[in-house]
């Protein structure tokens, strides 16, 4: 598979419009915030601590943590953030950051091999489950509008989630520890084997399997490594695998309101809609009505007392 770098900006030059249907790495654009300083181990358990957190878990190797989800509960951050620093300092995982290279698909090859059972994945929404926090981030000035959604993420070496597109347009500022991002445009959603009606893709570019998926091999990358205090910025629809590729790693995720009408240009916003619009269809032929959705994203969390 060909990838290419994703191009770099200078924060004062980058203007979202322009660059509209490509990704960009944004430099200099959070030099003013406090978290970059501040988020070290002891402050954030002495700030949030406490605090009650739904965390993802997953059976098995750190790799997919979408494709492989197992039942969650809750835990105080204090807990989940202890487990993650005791996992970044094993000797295990130490060999393998400091040999591997950012390469994703080694580390998470070699994560699997050390026979790691378990992981964990905090994705928190800041305003709401970790408000103490806010004052330590700023929202990047590229829209009028305010996000959508402002999360914050942590996860351990290996982890990563599986290879998807969003329908609103978002910028993940690193904060602590790297992630590796692989990027693909809307357009080759059919060689990264999307699943229908949904945002996710079978296709693993970390572990690719081409005699399954063969026509991945014509899809073209675009990859980078996000170090502390660089942000990306994905335009609506492009699918993406972030992977973590230090001991852990901390990021502030910021998701816009989807711009009209570019997001009616999505194929993966075409297949949700065709999806829901073919349900109704059906349902009405049988005279029945459609049932409204429930409020709210549905939200995995791991067993209590599991850090």
């Amino acid at each position: 598979m060909d990838t290419i770098d994703i191009p770099r900006v200078d924060a004062r030059r980058f203007r979202p419009p322009r660059w509209s249907r490509e990704p960009r790495v944004v430099e200099g654009n959070v030099d003013d915030w406090p978290a970059l300083r501040r988020w070290q181990p002891d402050y954030l358990k002495r700030v949030v601590g406490g605090t009650s957190v739904a965390v993802r878990e997953a059976t098995g190797a750190p790799r997919n943590i979408y494709q492989n989800l197992s039942q969650g509960g809750r835990i105080t951050f204090s807990q989940y953030f202890d487990w993650v620093l005791e996992l970044a300092q094993a000797p295990d995982f130490r060999a393998i950051e400091a040999t591997a290279s950012a390469d994703p698909g080694r580390i998470s090859q070699a994560v699997c091999d050390t026979g790691f059972e378990c992981s964990y994945y905090l994705d928190a929404n800041l305003h709401r489950c970790l408000p103490q926090l806010l004052a330590d981030v700023r929202t990047p000035p590229w829209y009028r509008e305010a996000p959508v959604d402002t999360i914050f993420w942590c996860g351990v070496l290996g982890t990563s989630c599986g290879l998807h597109s969003d329908v609103t347009p978002n910028c993940n500022v690193q904060v602590a520890g790297r992630k590796h991002f692989m990027l693909y445009p809307p357009s080759q959603a059919r060689w990264l084997y999307q699943l229908p009606g949904r945002t996710h893709c079978r296709f693993d570019p970390n572990q690719p399997d081409f005699e399954r998926f063969p026509l991945a091999r014509n899809a073209r990358g675009w990859q980078c490594v996000l170090q502390p205090g660089e942000s990306l910025y994905i335009p609506v629809g492009w699918f993406h695998q972030v992977t973590v590729v230090s001991g852990y790693a901390l990021n502030v995720n910021f998701f816009w309101p989807r711009p009209f009408p570019q997001g009616l240009l999505t194929p993966a916003l075409w297949q949700l809609l065709l999806r829901r619009g073919w349900a109704r269809l059906h349902l009405a032929a049988r005279g029945a009505r459609p049932v409204a959705p429930a409020k709210g994203r549905q939200v995995v969390t791991p067993r209590a007392g599991q850090g």
